[in-house]
């Protein structure tokens, strides 16, 4: 069932958003819309973080979400902050799993967008890989009330005591993944089963290539997909387990569809 944002049915701005000032700081995103875009028409909201050496206008390239879209969906790129060495972060230091930083970016993103766009608040998804996606597990824990489904690739998680609701989840991960070793990903999936309720037993699933399968039974609300992709090298031969495997925005983009 939708849940319309309280932007539709009113004029979009005329000009998408690409700073939002959270805690006095600006924040630069990439907010992208279809091309046809209709206030009456909630939309499905993705919003995706890139790593700790990517920018996101390159994970927007490279993430290659936004052409396998089936349904009418805005797409949201922000940009990290920098810590003192220069590298790309998402939280201070000292932050609680319960309270990082850029839990506040994500809200404001939401609550923006919401007021003036038409969002399906049932809709709402949230990707990433590497760093990406250590956040993004984490905020699907500490905002599991308002999140309908995760992807990620190569990630770990900071999780609170207490989630707030089931978040089904796409889980990409390398066995032989020396920067986030596959013993942080197998951590993330065992998280997201005691998150969702979720027994340990699993069945083979799409897409075969990642070596898929699924915790939950075959038409759960919120189901688990756990991936270790055996995608060892880049196109041009180089050994990087830790890569964005290719066909992997089509596949989040299809695990999203497949969620009621």
């Amino acid at each position: 069932m939708q849940h319309p944002s309280a932007g539709c049915g009113w004029p979009p701005p005329e000009t998408p958003p690409v700073v939002l000032t959270v805690d006095g700081r600006p924040r630069d995103l990439i907010a992208v819309f279809p091309p046809d875009y209709r206030p009456d028409s909630p939309h499905a909201l993705v919003v995706a973080f890139h790593g700790r050496t990517n920018t996101n206008a390159e994970v927007r390239r490279y993430f290659d979400l936004e052409r396998y879209a089936t349904e009418p969906t805005i797409f949201v790129y922000p940009a990290s902050l920098k810590d003192a060495s220069g590298r790309n972060v998402w939280a201070d230091p000292g932050d609680k799993p319960e309270s990082l930083r850029d839990f506040k970016l994500f809200d404001a993103i939401l609550d923006v967008l919401s007021q003036s766009y038409c969002i399906d608040r049932s809709r709402v998804f949230v990707v990433g890989h590497s760093l990406g996606a250590s956040f993004a597990n984490s905020l699907a824990c500490a905002r599991g009330d308002v999140i309908r489904g995760l992807a990620s690739v190569g990630g770990g998680i900071q999780r609170p005591k207490d989630c707030r609701g089931p978040v089904a989840a796409m889980l990409v991960h390398n066995p032989r993944d020396a920067q986030v070793p596959i013993d942080e990903g197998l951590r993330v999936r065992n998280a997201l089963l005691d998150q969702d309720g979720l027994t340990t037993g699993s069945e083979p699933d799409l897409p075969r290539r990642f070596n898929c399968r699924r915790y939950g039974y075959e038409k759960a609300e919120n189901p688990v997909l756990w991936c270790p992709s055996p995608d060892d090298r880049t196109r041009s031969g180089r050994f990087y387990p830790h890569q964005w495997p290719a066909g992997t925005g089509e596949a989040f983009m299809h695990f999203f569809a497949s969620l009621d």
